[in-house]
This record gives structure tokens, sequence and C-alpha cells, in this order.
């Protein structure tokens, strides 16, 4: 079974939550072909939240966003041009909450393997397609234990080139990769 078939296999019955129950979308979307990659973005240095770092294309929702699903296509469409007619949603992930208090809902999606993405300069310095099989080599990934406000927490990153995916978007990549692929990390949060 192709990586692929086994992202729709496992996650197609699960429904994305209602509009009320996250504050943000991010999509977490992967290229259609025989090696899938993730598509990843760096935001920009100047931003006000999350300056230089990896995180999923996505954002906040807006009072008039219809649901969740529209969330993640509308930001993706801003941040990185990706036209949501050829994007084939999967399913949701659980949410998470962000350590400043944001619900986010990971959307998870299929893109034809060579659309075109280009960074909006006002949000994002970089898009990346990190292959899929990078994150599912245990031996890549990284986990900190840290003290946070008197408890103790894992945070996980994967090193990629002079960049890490950590934080946040390291756990909901966490999620998928177990959700579809059995990946079995257990995370002190």
């Amino acid at each position: 079974m192709s990586r692929l078939q086994r992202v729709r296999e496992r996650l197609g019955g699960c429904s994305v939550p209602p509009a009320e129950e996250a504050d943000a979308a991010v999509l977490l979307a992967l290229t259609a072909q025989r090696e899938p990659e993730l598509i990843l973005t760096l935001r920009a240095a100047h931003m006000s939240t999350h300056p230089g770092e990896v995180a999923f294309p996505g954002g906040r929702r807006d009072p008039d966003d219809r649901d969740l699903v529209y969330t993640a296509l509308r930001e993706s469409h801003e941040e990185i041009a990706l036209d949501p007619d050829c994007v084939e949603i999967v399913g949701a992930l659980p949410g998470r909450t962000s350590r400043h208090g944001v619900r986010v809902c990971p959307v998870v999606a299929i893109v034809p393997a060579q659309v075109r993405l280009e960074p909006n300069r006002a949000e994002l310095d970089e898009v990346y397609r990190i292959p899929l099989d990078y994150f599912l080599h245990r031996e890549n990934l990284r986990i900190d234990r840290v003290l946070h406000q008197g408890r103790a927490k894992d945070v996980p990153w994967y090193p990629w080139g002079e960049r890490q995916v950590w934080g946040l978007t390291a756990v909901m990549l966490i999620d998928l990769l177990d959700a579809v692929f059995d990946f079995h990390v257990e995370l002190l949060r």
C-alpha cells in the first residue's frame, strides 16, 4: 500500500471539528507522488509571532470563515498561493493548543506533486517540500526535556539543514505519523 493510500485509509473518516472548537487551522499538505513530500514554510523574521520558525501553512480563523477547512485553505492561499481547487481534503487530526493558548486544528490534505507555490513575502521567507520519509526515520527525531512553569515536558524537533521543525509543528507532525504510520512516540506534555 502506498503512503498516500494509507493516509486516505487511516484519516478518511476523521471529520473536521466545528469552527468554534478552534482559533486557527493549519494545512498538513502532502504531495501526490510515489515519495510524498510535506509542505512547510519558514515564517518571516519580521513577524510578531514565531519569527523565523518552520511551520505549516495556515493561521487564525476569521469570524466569517464558514469552517476550519476554509480557514486552512484561505490561509494557505494567502501564504503560499496554494490554489484551493487543487487540494484534496482527507480529514483532520485532534486539535492542539499552542503555548500561547491558541487552539489549532490540523487539516490533512493531498496536493498535486508539481503544484506551484510562492511564499507571500509579507509573512514568509520560504516554502519547503520535505520528504515524508525523512520524518518517518526515527533517528532524525530529537526530543529535549525542558522545565516549563515548574513542570517537565518534552519538546520534539527535527533538524532540517540550518533549520529546525519543532514545537507545535513537530507535535502535530508526530500526531500525523502516529495516526497513519503507527509511529508511537510518547511525549511528556
